[in-house]
């Protein structure tokens, strides 16, 4: 029993050298990876940011970005530094802090002439991040997914659009709102076809509503009008049913639909 009880205090204690020896390692060696920064200037370390960012050196680029930042936070550079350091966080893949720099420079430049590509960068930052494994293997409609960071891009871009009219960034940006726009809506009228075909009417014609309404010019609320006015004829609500035919009539004229209805 003595033996048995020390065998694991022993190990205990290995992990416990091990972890610390590790630790020192880890330290010993980020300490000289930044000690190359100790007697440059921050001119220096800005140009040589600047050409790692020329020559799609990025990982290099965000090092001595994030340097320029740690060492000389208020020098001439450190506007641009910072700015710059966005695009090389999001051609690096770090498009969740390429999101998170260009949430702070807007907040700390919010007056700048660049101010429109921080949010044209934030809306393609949080347009782009990942939404787990499943996503990048398995081939599924993006309108079945949760939408995740791409809600937050549809207000960056919005911003973008309705401030910023004139900037060379908005006319792309308006397309990716109407992309996620009609994305938006695909979810919801996915969600009232599941409710349709079970018979959940109320839920089904809440759905509907709601896409009808926030999404009016996606192509998707000609389905949705169908649906609502299914669903309340379903629960007997004719009045509510004639008149969304009467909106479907009115918007949709040829639609195909008109002619079961």
């Amino acid at each position: 029993m003595v033996h048995s009880l020390k065998r694991p205090r022993v190990l205990l204690l290995f992990f416990f050298v091990l972890t610390v020896l590790m630790m020192s390692i880890g330290c010993s060696s980020s300490s000289d990876d930044d000690s190359i920064f100790k007697d440059m200037t921050a001119k220096q370390i800005f140009d040589d940011a600047e050409t790692a960012l020329v020559d799609e050196d990025y990982t290099k680029a965000i090092r001595y970005y994030e340097a320029l930042d740690a060492m000389y936070p208020f020098s001439e550079y450190s506007q641009q530094g910072l700015l710059d350091s966005i695009y090389a966080y999001f051609e690096n893949g770090d498009t969740a802090l390429a999101a998170a720099t260009a949430d702070r420079y807007i907040h700390l430049y919010p007056r700048s002439k660049n101010v429109d590509y921080a949010y044209y960068m934030k809306g393609l930052a949080d347009f782009d991040q990942p939404r787990g494994t499943l996503a990048k293997v398995l081939p599924m409609d993006a309108s079945y997914r949760d939408p995740g960071t791409q809600l937050q891009a549809y207000n960056d871009f919005s911003i973008l659009v309705t401030r910023y009219p004139d900037s060379p960034y908005t006319p792309d940006a308006h397309q990716r709102m109407v992309y996620l726009r009609n994305m938006f809506a695909q979810s919801e009228l996915n969600v009232a076809e599941f409710y349709m075909k079970r018979k959940m009417y109320v839920a089904a014609a809440n759905r509907s509503s709601y896409l009808i309404e926030n999404y009016p010019q996606a192509p998707q609320t000609e389905r949705a009008l169908v649906i609502l006015v299914k669903a309340d004829r379903a629960m007997h609500l004719d009045k509510a049913a004639d008149d969304a035919l009467s909106v479907l009539r009115a918007s949709y004229p040829n639609s195909k639909a008109l002619k079961s209805l």
